[in-house]
């Protein structure tokens, strides 16, 4: 049975978003979650820790090296 781990921590929710588009676009799936009442209120999600992206740990390894390499192609 897989377990859901966060596999990365963001500061708003439109960074953690575009982490999760691009995850499912390469086949894993993942979910978003925040304590931001809804997105009603983010500066909420900044003072509970941040939005956190999560996927099964089966997929953990996969997840962060296409974020990582996301990263770098980004910078």
């Amino acid at each position: 049975m897989s377990n859901l781990v966060c596999v990365k921590t963001f500061a708003d929710r439109l960074q953690a978003d575009m982490a999760k588009s691009l995850l499912e676009a390469n086949g894993i799936t993942a979910s978003v979650s925040a304590d931001d009442m809804g997105g009603m209120r983010p500066d909420l999600a900044f003072t509970s820790g941040g939005v956190k992206l999560f996927v099964l740990d089966d997929n953990a390894a996969k997840a962060l090296a296409l974020l990582n390499e996301d990263a770098i192609e980004n910078d």
